[in-house]
């Protein structure tokens, strides 16, 4: 009995593992695996030495060390090796087991108690992140702290602390063990990296083996039952629980307990070396058991555009273009498509093949509704039947709502809050000069209204361009910092695109296609070390960015972008640098296989990696900042949530994990 019950003192230190679970870089599914074979390791480790003992020291020898200085192993070293040095090693080697014994309950405890924040179940101040090495911060504080105190109250202390720990593990452990069959009854196709076989024997075993060493503590007489100070260190430990369970369900209601599913990576299929390990162990099931059955592929896909793409393509707009119509509106901003010169290009093309026109240069950036307006109503006051935009997303967008506009009567905020409806536009004929927002490979068109900041887009398959004119050439004369702007947008696309809830296989394919393409070219380019080959390949993943979003979306970071620019008139490439890192941080768990995915086209592993691997890219194309950096401050929070949820509603729920008000005002908190 008194060898059966110190058996949990042992056990401790292992429950480590799946407590820090989520901060292990290897699949979810071989955790398991590594538990049993670290028991296993560890039942041998002991067992060698109990052998070695026995086989160094007679009985009297031990008897001897004993009474002496307690240290029967280290005397044992001493003896083998014929010098004292050796149970100096043995001792060393001792402490620093200790030490890291100490260190991984301080990581267990603190992830355990970031879990349950994130749950509702305690505070959520204890889900605080560290700014750098995204560690639960004021959980590793309370813990931390109470373990440097507790050695400076002697022996004793330690002595009670160990035996009231011992009673809470074993008592966590009966919990878990009841919670393991209760969930594989009730909720058998809950997520799970891996099942264990035969549940219901294992379960009760355990239930039974936990419950008994419950009882050891419990009844008085047993040799191992706590005393009254062990008793007041676990009951004021319940008694804070129970204080938490009160508050925290009244405060949080429904989101008390709340659910995470774990994330079972789809490539995590079991090799014929783990099978054999797995049954040899008998614990942990196969892969069958492990990889749930997907659904049928089941969708639609849809893209009227005609791309024409390769150098040279821009001098062929008047060809292009002829079939469209006879009088083009060309639109641009108010200087850069003519000291680029690309205007008079496009102009004398048009002009050879008989088209007249007439140029609207007012275009800024994030443009107006009131701007679009005006074209619209220049338009037609000029006569024109097409219309040819000369510029980034900014200018290609204003584009589109004048088409729209040129055609369709009333107020353009109902066309874009879908009140009314219309499949007319003028032809478009897009050239784009920046290789980022992808407005001509879709059918959106993102416009501010400046009578209430909100910032949203028409959507149509009207405003979907006749041609796009994509030439790699009229990209190279834009200033590094519009590069580094439009280039992460474009990655923020197909990164969006390839984690939304509407994903197909379609956008998938291409959202990875292209994330490789910037991935591998956008700082080379940035530096001036790419070539043509490099232009061409991130003109080309723009523009698949701006096609996977015409039909997957975008989801959160988009959606709390735009807020922003809405409010301060941000550069919009910017505002995404500032939000993307953070809300990547937040919404991986809802797809952990996707974000390790993309995570690995960075040169990462895991999901994890990923938000680091985006601020060394930041950083690297002189883009890395906060949104304080742009002028936004802790007081336009409330108004930017309340925005997000008005203007963004269908990005909030393409998020891999679908954000309250609250928690998307906590995001904007920390990217200021």
């Amino acid at each position: 009995m008194s060898v059966a019950v110190m058996t949990p003192f042992f056990f401790i230190g292992f429950d480590v593992i799946p407590q820090a679970a989520e901060e292990i870089n290897v699949p979810l599914k071989k955790i398991g695996m590594i538990m049993i074979l670290s028991i296993v390791l560890a039942v041998a480790f002991y067992a060698l030495i109990i052998l070695g003992v026995g086989y160094v020291m007679s009985p009297s020898d031990i008897s001897s060390s004993q009474a002496g200085s307690g240290l029967v192993t280290a005397d044992a070293m001493a003896k083998a090796f014929h010098s004292s040095i050796m149970s100096k090693v043995l001792i060393v080697g001792g402490m620093c087991g200790i030490v890291t014994s100490w260190n991984s309950f301080l990581i267990g405890g603190s992830r355990a108690m970031y879990s349950m924040a994130e749950s509702y179940m305690i505070p959520r101040t204890f889900r605080k992140l560290h700014k750098t090495h995204k560690t639960p911060v004021n959980a590793l504080y309370l813990i931390g702290g109470l373990s440097i105190l507790a050695p400076l109250f002697g022996r004793k202390m330690l002595v009670w602390i160990v035996d009231a720990g011992n009673f809470g593990c074993c008592l966590a452990y009966c919990m878990v063990s009841l919670s393991f069959i209760i969930l594989r009854k009730k909720a058998p196709e809950m997520a799970r990296p891996y099942k264990v076989k035969h549940y219901k024997i294992v379960g009760v075993l355990a239930v039974l083996m936990s419950g008994f060493m419950v009882a050891m503590y419990i009844i008085p007489g047993s040799g191992s039952n706590l005393v009254p100070q062990e008793w007041a260190m676990a009951g004021g430990w319940a008694i804070l629980g129970i204080i938490f369970f009160i508050v925290c369900k009244l405060k949080y209601k429904e989101k008390f307990g709340s659910h995470i599913d774990v994330a079972v990576d789809d490539e995590d299929i079991t090799s014929e070396e783990d099978r054999t390990f797995e049954d040899a162990l008998g614990a942990v099931n196969t892969a069958e058991n492990v990889v749930e059955v997907q659904p049928a592929i089941n969708f639609n896909y849809f893209l009227p555009v005609n791309i024409a793409f390769g150098s040279g393509k821009v001098l062929e707009t008047g060809e292009l273009t002829k079939p469209y119509g006879k009088k083009a509106l060309i639109v641009t901003g108010r200087s850069s498509a003519k000291k680029s010169g690309l205007y008079d290009k496009v102009a004398n093309s048009l002009s050879k093949a008989g088209i007249d026109h007439v140029l609207f240069d007012k275009v800024a950036q994030n443009p107006l509704i009131t701007t679009a307006m005006e074209g619209a109503d220049f338009a037609k006051a000029n006569g024109c039947d097409v219309v040819v935009a000369i510029g980034g997303g900014s200018i290609m967008d204003c584009a589109k709502a004048i088409a729209f506009l040129s055609i369709n009567d009333g107020d353009i905020n109902d066309y874009i809050y879908n009140r009314l409806q219309s499949d007319k536009a003028l032809p478009l004929i897009l050239i784009p000069t920046t290789c980022g927002t992808g407005s001509e490979g879709n059918g959106f068109a993102v416009l501010t209204n400046p009578e209430n900041g909100d910032k949203k887009s028409l959507r149509c398959n009207a405003i979907v361009a006749k041609v796009s004119i994509v030439d790699p050439e009229c990209m190279m004369t834009m200033p590094k910092h519009v590069l580094a702007s439009v280039g992460f947008d474009a990655l923020c696309h197909c990164m969006e695109a390839y984690t939304s809830k509407i994903a197909q296989p379609f956008t998938d394919a291409l959202s990875l296609y292209a994330m490789e393409l910037i991935v591998g070219n956008l700082v080379k380019v940035y530096k001036g070390e790419g070539g043509k080959e490099a232009w061409e390949k991130i003109t080309l993943a723009s523009t698949i960015g701006g096609m996977v979003i015409n039909t997957a979306g975008v989801t959160l970071a988009h959606g709390m972008e735009h807020p922003a620019s809405g409010l301060k008139d941000i550069v919009h490439g910017q505002g995404l640098a500032a939000l993307t890192p953070v809300i990547v941080e937040a919404s991986h768990k809802g797809n952990h296989f996707k974000f390790a995915k993309i995570a690995r086209i960075f040169g990462g592993v895991t999901a994890e990696d990923l938000a680091g691997k985006l601020r060394s890219l930041l950083k690297d194309i002189d883009l890395a900042c906060t949104l304080s950096d742009l002028g936004l401050s802790e007081e336009d929070i409330p108004w930017m949530a309340e925005n997000c949820m008005k203007v963004s509603a269908a990005s909030i729920q393409n998020n891999p994990v679908v954000f309250t008000q609250e928690e998307i005002a906590e995001i904007y908190r920390k990217a200021m």
